[in-house]
């Protein structure tokens, strides 16, 4: 699978930052009475945007690590399986419940922008959560998809819905190419590629 350490959504998540310490430190030094062209003033305005904007690159490259890594542990016990990162849901912690398989990292148990990986075998459809030596579960495939949508964040994301006569398994595809940070495109891509794993 190809690799992207850092969309460009990073350096624009930085630069906001940046910015918003520019404007916390001005609006302190005229509280304080500081005039610009004091010399204090530009250094704790470099010194509070250099921290800003390195932890927030820190955080989206901590994140990226973390996606690929988790693919990386499917890969071992899945070598050649196509394999597609997505967003865990609350529907995925109900069937969890409802098959005694553990709902450790998977919502509410999971932190923000957590991730599951999806992997496509040849007769079943695996549910990978991250630091699992196993799939939590499967469904056997051919199984009917049913469309619609899910919200694991904020946002509102395509879902693929697939059961079989033991589980049932929600699919919400974000990327085929371990992106943690995927633009609409990329996770639209996704979806049509899961779509087709599933009807292969």
């Amino acid at each position: 699978m190809p690799r992207r350490a850092m969309p460009g959504r990073g350096f624009a998540t930085g630069g906001l930052a940046g910015l918003v310490s520019v404007l916390v430190v001005l609006l302190v030094a005229a509280r304080i009475g500081r005039r610009l062209d004091e010399p204090g003033v530009w250094v704790g305005i470099a010194v509070l945007v250099t921290v800003a904007v390195l932890a927030v690159l820190g955080w989206f490259g901590f994140t990226s690590a973390r996606v690929r890594g988790q693919v990386r542990r499917v890969e071992r016990y899945r070598p050649g399986v196509p394999l597609v990162v997505g967003r865990p849901t609350t529907a995925l912690t109900a069937e969890a419940r409802s098959l005694r398989a553990g709902t450790r990292g998977l919502p509410p148990d999971c932190p923000d922008r957590e991730h599951v990986v999806y992997a496509f075998g040849p007769d079943r459809v695996e549910l990978w959560v991250r630091g699992d030596d196993s799939p939590r579960w499967w469904v056997t495939l051919p199984a009917p998809v049913a469309t619609g949508t899910a919200r694991p964040g904020s946002r509102e994301l395509t879902a693929l819905t697939i059961r079989d006569a033991a589980a049932r398994l929600q699919l919400v595809p974000t990327s085929h190419e371990a992106r943690a940070w995927p633009s609409a495109a990329h996770r639209e891509a996704a979806v049509v590629r899961a779509q087709e794993l599933l009807v292969r």
